[in-house]
Protein backbone atom coordinates (compact mmCIF):
# COMPACT_ATOMS: atom_id res chain seq x y z
CA UNK A 1 0.00 0.00 0.00
CA UNK A 2 2.97 2.19 0.83
CA UNK A 3 4.59 1.78 -2.63
CA UNK A 4 1.38 2.14 -4.57
CA UNK A 5 0.83 5.22 -2.49
CA UNK A 6 4.41 6.89 -3.12
CA UNK A 7 4.19 5.76 -6.85
CA UNK A 8 1.11 7.89 -6.73
CA UNK A 9 2.41 10.93 -5.40
CA UNK A 10 5.43 10.57 -7.84
CA UNK A 11 2.91 10.79 -10.67
CA UNK A 12 0.83 13.45 -9.14
CA UNK A 13 4.19 15.21 -8.99
CA UNK A 14 5.58 14.76 -12.42
CA UNK A 15 2.04 15.30 -14.02
CA UNK A 16 2.49 18.71 -12.31
CA UNK A 17 5.89 19.81 -13.19
CA UNK A 18 5.44 18.78 -16.57
CA UNK A 19 1.62 20.91 -16.40
CA UNK A 20 3.41 23.52 -15.42
CA UNK A 21 5.87 23.66 -17.66
CA UNK A 22 4.15 22.63 -21.00
CA UNK A 23 0.37 24.48 -22.09
CA UNK A 24 -2.42 21.69 -22.78
CA UNK A 25 -5.42 22.18 -24.64
CA UNK A 26 -9.10 20.49 -24.68
CA UNK A 27 -11.15 21.65 -27.76
CA UNK A 28 -14.28 21.10 -29.54
CA UNK A 29 -15.08 21.83 -33.13
CA UNK A 30 -17.59 21.92 -35.57
CA UNK A 31 -16.96 21.82 -39.78
CA UNK A 32 -19.00 22.18 -42.74
CA UNK A 33 -18.18 21.27 -46.45
CA UNK A 34 -18.61 20.04 -50.00
CA UNK A 35 -17.16 16.65 -51.63
CA UNK A 36 -14.93 17.13 -54.70
CA UNK A 37 -16.23 15.20 -57.62
CA UNK A 38 -13.46 14.72 -59.32
CA UNK A 39 -14.74 11.91 -61.80
CA UNK A 40 -17.70 12.71 -63.83
CA UNK A 41 -19.31 9.30 -62.50
CA UNK A 42 -19.52 10.89 -58.87
CA UNK A 43 -21.42 14.14 -59.69
CA UNK A 44 -24.64 11.90 -58.79
CA UNK A 45 -23.59 11.12 -55.38
CA UNK A 46 -21.02 14.21 -54.87
CA UNK A 47 -23.95 17.42 -54.62
CA UNK A 48 -24.34 17.22 -50.80
CA UNK A 49 -22.62 18.95 -47.78
CA UNK A 50 -21.02 17.06 -44.93
CA UNK A 51 -21.23 18.30 -41.85
CA UNK A 52 -19.24 17.02 -38.23
CA UNK A 53 -17.68 17.75 -35.00
CA UNK A 54 -14.45 16.93 -34.08
CA UNK A 55 -13.13 16.92 -30.17
CA UNK A 56 -9.08 16.70 -29.33
CA UNK A 57 -6.43 16.59 -26.32
CA UNK A 58 -3.42 18.51 -27.76
CA UNK A 59 -0.08 19.69 -26.09
CA UNK A 60 2.93 22.45 -26.31
CA UNK A 61 5.85 22.29 -25.19
CA UNK A 62 7.96 25.08 -24.65
CA UNK A 63 11.74 23.86 -23.98
CA UNK A 64 14.46 24.91 -25.96
CA UNK A 65 14.67 21.29 -27.16
CA UNK A 66 10.92 20.90 -28.33
CA UNK A 67 11.96 23.86 -29.96
CA UNK A 68 15.11 22.85 -31.85
CA UNK A 69 13.13 20.07 -33.96
CA UNK A 70 11.67 22.06 -35.97
CA UNK A 71 13.04 25.55 -35.09
CA UNK A 72 9.07 26.61 -33.68
CA UNK A 73 6.80 26.28 -31.82
CA UNK A 74 4.16 23.66 -32.46
CA UNK A 75 1.23 21.52 -31.13
CA UNK A 76 0.52 17.57 -31.79
CA UNK A 77 -2.19 15.75 -30.38
CA UNK A 78 -5.08 13.21 -30.47
CA UNK A 79 -8.50 13.81 -31.66
CA UNK A 80 -11.74 12.29 -32.70
CA UNK A 81 -14.04 13.35 -35.54
CA UNK A 82 -17.34 12.23 -36.65
CA UNK A 83 -18.45 13.40 -40.28
CA UNK A 84 -22.12 13.28 -41.37
CA UNK A 85 -22.03 13.21 -45.19
CA UNK A 86 -25.26 14.18 -45.61
CA UNK A 87 -26.46 11.01 -47.84
CA UNK A 88 -27.65 8.07 -45.27
CA UNK A 89 -28.33 5.95 -47.79
CA UNK A 90 -25.36 6.16 -49.82
CA UNK A 91 -22.52 7.41 -48.28
CA UNK A 92 -23.79 7.48 -44.62
CA UNK A 93 -20.96 8.79 -42.10
CA UNK A 94 -17.82 8.10 -41.10
CA UNK A 95 -15.72 7.92 -37.17
CA UNK A 96 -12.17 9.00 -37.36
CA UNK A 97 -9.20 8.66 -34.63
CA UNK A 98 -6.78 11.07 -35.90
CA UNK A 99 -3.16 12.52 -34.88
CA UNK A 100 -2.29 15.70 -35.46
CA UNK A 101 0.77 18.30 -35.19
CA UNK A 102 0.55 21.93 -35.58
CA UNK A 103 4.01 24.02 -36.07
CA UNK A 104 2.51 27.55 -35.21
CA UNK A 105 4.47 30.88 -37.69
CA UNK A 106 2.95 33.27 -35.68
CA UNK A 107 2.60 33.24 -32.04
CA UNK A 108 3.19 36.49 -30.49
CA UNK A 109 0.50 38.42 -29.09
CA UNK A 110 -3.02 36.41 -28.93
CA UNK A 111 -3.60 35.59 -32.37
CA UNK A 112 -1.65 32.47 -33.97
CA UNK A 113 -1.36 31.17 -37.19
CA UNK A 114 -0.77 27.25 -37.86
CA UNK A 115 -0.35 24.69 -40.33
CA UNK A 116 -1.82 21.46 -39.14
CA UNK A 117 -0.85 18.03 -40.84
CA UNK A 118 -3.28 14.68 -39.91
CA UNK A 119 -3.24 10.81 -40.29
CA UNK A 120 -5.35 8.78 -38.82
CA UNK A 121 -7.72 5.82 -39.48
CA UNK A 122 -11.48 5.85 -39.80
CA UNK A 123 -14.94 3.41 -39.82
CA UNK A 124 -17.61 4.15 -42.59
CA UNK A 125 -20.84 2.99 -41.42
CA UNK A 126 -21.80 2.78 -45.58
CA UNK A 127 -19.16 0.89 -48.61
CA UNK A 128 -20.18 -0.06 -52.15
CA UNK A 129 -22.24 -3.28 -52.77
CA UNK A 130 -23.27 -4.40 -56.36
CA UNK A 131 -26.32 -5.27 -55.38
CA UNK A 132 -27.52 -2.94 -52.42
CA UNK A 133 -25.41 -0.26 -52.91
CA UNK A 134 -23.83 0.39 -56.40
CA UNK A 135 -23.51 3.93 -56.10
CA UNK A 136 -20.75 4.50 -53.81
CA UNK A 137 -18.08 4.30 -55.89
CA UNK A 138 -16.22 6.17 -53.19
CA UNK A 139 -15.58 3.23 -50.58
CA UNK A 140 -15.49 -0.23 -51.06
CA UNK A 141 -13.92 -1.28 -47.30
CA UNK A 142 -15.74 0.02 -43.90
CA UNK A 143 -12.16 0.55 -42.50
CA UNK A 144 -10.11 3.28 -44.15
CA UNK A 145 -6.76 6.06 -44.10
CA UNK A 146 -8.16 9.69 -43.17
CA UNK A 147 -5.45 12.77 -44.11
CA UNK A 148 -5.76 16.31 -44.08
CA UNK A 149 -3.99 19.40 -44.34
CA UNK A 150 -5.80 22.46 -42.68
CA UNK A 151 -4.49 26.36 -41.93
CA UNK A 152 -5.60 27.47 -38.88
CA UNK A 153 -6.00 31.36 -36.97
CA UNK A 154 -6.60 31.01 -33.40
CA UNK A 155 -7.40 33.50 -30.95
CA UNK A 156 -6.89 33.62 -27.09
CA UNK A 157 -9.78 35.32 -25.70
CA UNK A 158 -7.93 35.40 -22.32
CA UNK A 159 -5.52 32.43 -20.55
CA UNK A 160 -8.37 30.06 -20.39
CA UNK A 161 -10.00 30.19 -23.58
CA UNK A 162 -9.25 30.04 -27.44
CA UNK A 163 -11.14 30.71 -30.33
CA UNK A 164 -9.92 28.65 -34.12
CA UNK A 165 -11.19 29.21 -37.66
CA UNK A 166 -9.69 26.48 -39.93
CA UNK A 167 -9.74 25.55 -43.25
CA UNK A 168 -9.53 21.69 -43.93
CA UNK A 169 -8.50 19.55 -46.75
CA UNK A 170 -9.99 16.39 -45.83
CA UNK A 171 -9.01 12.64 -47.94
CA UNK A 172 -10.70 9.32 -47.19
CA UNK A 173 -9.46 6.37 -49.36
CA UNK A 174 -8.52 2.42 -48.24
CA UNK A 175 -4.98 2.51 -50.27
CA UNK A 176 -6.38 0.25 -53.04
CA UNK A 177 -7.24 -2.83 -50.75
CA UNK A 178 -10.52 -3.10 -52.51
CA UNK A 179 -12.17 -1.94 -55.36
CA UNK A 180 -13.96 0.33 -56.03
CA UNK A 181 -11.74 3.04 -54.51
CA UNK A 182 -12.26 6.58 -55.57
CA UNK A 183 -12.31 7.76 -52.20
CA UNK A 184 -13.44 11.05 -50.74
CA UNK A 185 -12.24 14.49 -51.15
CA UNK A 186 -13.72 16.97 -48.88
CA UNK A 187 -12.51 20.39 -48.13
CA UNK A 188 -14.41 21.78 -44.90
CA UNK A 189 -14.67 24.99 -42.66
CA UNK A 190 -14.58 24.78 -39.27
CA UNK A 191 -14.72 26.54 -36.12
CA UNK A 192 -14.07 25.94 -32.65
CA UNK A 193 -12.67 26.58 -29.12
CA UNK A 194 -9.72 25.39 -27.00
CA UNK A 195 -9.70 25.23 -23.31
CA UNK A 196 -6.40 26.16 -22.37
CA UNK A 197 -4.49 24.77 -19.63
CA UNK A 198 -1.49 26.72 -17.75
CA UNK A 199 -1.30 28.99 -20.98
CA UNK A 200 2.71 30.32 -21.40
CA UNK A 201 3.33 33.33 -23.33
CA UNK A 202 5.67 32.20 -25.95
CA UNK A 203 8.74 34.26 -26.63
CA UNK A 204 11.31 34.47 -29.08
CA UNK A 205 14.18 31.85 -28.95
CA UNK A 206 17.71 33.18 -28.80
CA UNK A 207 19.39 33.17 -32.14
CA UNK A 208 22.20 30.67 -31.36
CA UNK A 209 18.67 28.00 -31.03
CA UNK A 210 18.44 28.96 -34.86
CA UNK A 211 21.33 27.09 -36.52
CA UNK A 212 20.56 24.39 -38.55
CA UNK A 213 22.41 21.48 -41.08
CA UNK A 214 21.92 22.50 -44.21
CA UNK A 215 23.88 19.68 -45.64
CA UNK A 216 22.50 16.79 -47.73
CA UNK A 217 20.62 13.78 -46.38
CA UNK A 218 20.54 10.02 -48.07
CA UNK A 219 17.63 8.19 -47.33
CA UNK A 220 17.30 3.90 -48.66
CA UNK A 221 14.68 1.66 -48.43
CA UNK A 222 11.71 -0.29 -49.05
CA UNK A 223 7.64 -0.24 -49.44
CA UNK A 224 4.85 -2.67 -49.74
CA UNK A 225 1.16 -2.77 -50.59
CA UNK A 226 -1.93 -5.51 -51.36
CA UNK A 227 -3.20 -4.00 -54.56
CA UNK A 228 -6.63 -5.64 -56.09
CA UNK A 229 -5.99 -7.25 -59.50
CA UNK A 230 -9.71 -5.66 -60.49
CA UNK A 231 -9.56 -2.03 -60.67
CA UNK A 232 -13.06 -1.78 -61.20
CA UNK A 233 -14.40 -4.55 -58.89
CA UNK A 234 -14.00 -6.44 -55.95
CA UNK A 235 -11.03 -8.98 -56.45
CA UNK A 236 -8.19 -10.66 -54.72
CA UNK A 237 -5.17 -8.67 -53.82
CA UNK A 238 -1.75 -9.27 -54.72
CA UNK A 239 1.59 -7.93 -53.25
CA UNK A 240 3.17 -4.65 -54.66
CA UNK A 241 6.83 -4.96 -52.99
CA UNK A 242 9.48 -2.30 -53.87
CA UNK A 243 13.00 -0.29 -53.36
CA UNK A 244 13.48 3.37 -53.16
CA UNK A 245 16.77 5.53 -52.35
CA UNK A 246 17.28 9.44 -52.93
CA UNK A 247 18.37 12.48 -51.42
CA UNK A 248 17.05 15.59 -48.77
CA UNK A 249 18.29 18.75 -49.37
CA UNK A 250 17.73 21.26 -46.03
CA UNK A 251 16.61 24.69 -47.72
CA UNK A 252 15.39 25.77 -43.88
CA UNK A 253 14.60 25.12 -40.58
CA UNK A 254 11.72 22.96 -41.34
CA UNK A 255 11.36 22.94 -45.06
CA UNK A 256 13.37 20.89 -47.49
CA UNK A 257 14.14 19.86 -51.43
CA UNK A 258 13.92 15.53 -52.14
CA UNK A 259 14.70 13.93 -55.33
CA UNK A 260 15.05 10.29 -55.99
CA UNK A 261 14.32 7.03 -57.51
CA UNK A 262 11.73 4.32 -56.94
CA UNK A 263 11.62 0.67 -58.43
CA UNK A 264 8.52 -1.76 -57.70
CA UNK A 265 6.88 -4.97 -58.99
CA UNK A 266 3.10 -5.41 -59.19
CA UNK A 267 1.90 -9.03 -58.76
CA UNK A 268 -1.64 -7.21 -59.45
CA UNK A 269 -0.20 -5.94 -62.54
CA UNK A 270 0.92 -9.39 -63.31
CA UNK A 271 -2.66 -11.00 -62.87
CA UNK A 272 -4.14 -8.24 -65.12
CA UNK A 273 -1.64 -9.23 -68.50
CA UNK A 274 -2.43 -12.49 -67.46
CA UNK A 275 -6.35 -12.24 -67.33
CA UNK A 276 -6.21 -10.37 -70.47
CA UNK A 277 -3.33 -11.53 -72.45
CA UNK A 278 -1.36 -8.29 -72.41
CA UNK A 279 2.35 -8.65 -73.22
CA UNK A 280 3.34 -6.22 -70.63
CA UNK A 281 5.53 -6.24 -67.63
CA UNK A 282 4.86 -5.66 -63.88
CA UNK A 283 7.71 -3.87 -63.07
CA UNK A 284 7.79 -0.17 -62.95
CA UNK A 285 10.92 2.31 -62.21
CA UNK A 286 10.42 6.35 -61.84
CA UNK A 287 12.50 9.46 -60.66
CA UNK A 288 11.24 11.80 -58.18
CA UNK A 289 11.12 15.15 -57.19
CA UNK A 290 9.30 17.08 -54.65
CA UNK A 291 9.48 19.33 -51.55
CA UNK A 292 8.86 18.29 -47.95
CA UNK A 293 8.29 19.62 -44.52
CA UNK A 294 10.76 18.18 -41.88
CA UNK A 295 9.18 18.69 -38.21
CA UNK A 296 10.79 16.91 -35.31
CA UNK A 297 11.01 13.45 -35.91
CA UNK A 298 8.09 13.68 -38.71
CA UNK A 299 8.52 14.18 -42.55
CA UNK A 300 5.86 14.98 -44.97
CA UNK A 301 6.80 14.59 -48.67
CA UNK A 302 4.67 15.79 -51.98
CA UNK A 303 6.24 14.31 -55.04
CA UNK A 304 5.93 13.92 -58.66
CA UNK A 305 7.27 11.01 -60.12
CA UNK A 306 7.92 10.73 -63.78
CA UNK A 307 7.99 6.64 -64.79
CA UNK A 308 10.87 5.63 -66.91
CA UNK A 309 9.70 2.39 -67.54
CA UNK A 310 5.67 1.06 -66.89
CA UNK A 311 3.13 -1.95 -68.63
CA UNK A 312 1.68 1.13 -70.66
CA UNK A 313 -1.25 -1.01 -71.89
CA UNK A 314 -2.44 -1.05 -67.50
CA UNK A 315 -1.09 2.22 -66.44
CA UNK A 316 -2.14 5.25 -69.22
CA UNK A 317 -0.25 7.91 -67.17
CA UNK A 318 3.37 9.00 -67.38
CA UNK A 319 3.36 11.45 -64.09
CA UNK A 320 2.09 10.82 -60.57
CA UNK A 321 2.06 12.56 -57.16
CA UNK A 322 2.88 10.92 -53.91
CA UNK A 323 1.98 11.92 -50.59
CA UNK A 324 4.27 10.70 -47.57
CA UNK A 325 4.47 10.41 -44.01
CA UNK A 326 7.46 9.18 -42.44
CA UNK A 327 8.31 9.08 -38.23
CA UNK A 328 11.78 8.27 -37.02
CA UNK A 329 12.02 6.00 -34.39
CA UNK A 330 15.07 4.71 -32.10
CA UNK A 331 17.83 6.67 -30.37
CA UNK A 332 19.98 7.71 -33.46
CA UNK A 333 17.04 8.87 -35.48
CA UNK A 334 17.68 7.09 -38.47
CA UNK A 335 15.24 4.54 -39.53
CA UNK A 336 11.69 5.55 -39.77
CA UNK A 337 8.38 4.13 -40.66
CA UNK A 338 5.96 5.52 -42.46
CA UNK A 339 3.14 5.28 -45.46
CA UNK A 340 2.36 6.68 -48.78
CA UNK A 341 -0.32 7.87 -51.22
CA UNK A 342 -0.28 7.48 -54.97
CA UNK A 343 -2.24 9.67 -57.07
CA UNK A 344 -2.94 10.26 -60.52
CA UNK A 345 -4.79 13.60 -60.58
CA UNK A 346 -7.56 13.66 -58.64
CA UNK A 347 -7.85 10.19 -58.00
CA UNK A 348 -6.36 8.53 -55.64
CA UNK A 349 -4.61 5.28 -56.51
CA UNK A 350 -3.35 3.08 -53.76
CA UNK A 351 -1.01 3.58 -50.37
CA UNK A 352 1.63 1.40 -49.42
CA UNK A 353 3.86 0.98 -46.25
CA UNK A 354 7.77 1.99 -46.13
CA UNK A 355 10.73 1.52 -44.16
CA UNK A 356 13.35 3.96 -44.57
CA UNK A 357 16.91 4.27 -43.67
CA UNK A 358 18.45 7.61 -43.37
CA UNK A 359 22.44 8.48 -44.11
CA UNK A 360 23.12 11.54 -42.57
Amino acid sequence: MKKILGLSILLLTYTSVWAQMNPSFYGVKSHYGFIIAHSPELKPISQTNPYGIQLEYSWLKTSDKAWKTCFCYGRSGFSFAYFNYANPDVLGSSYNLIYFVEPYFTYRGPLKFSLRGSIGATYLTEKFDEETNPENLLFSTHFSFYLALSINLNYHINDSYAINLSANYNHISNGGQKQPNKGMNFPTLSIGVDKVINNTPLKRKPKSLRSYDTSFDYYAGAFASLRSSDRDAEASNHLLIGFMGGILKPISGINGLNAGIELWYDYSDREIARQQGINDSAFSSAITAGHHFSIGSFYFLQQFGFYLTRPKNIQGNWLYQRYSFWYSIGSSKRWTIGASLIAYGKVADHMDGRLIYLIN
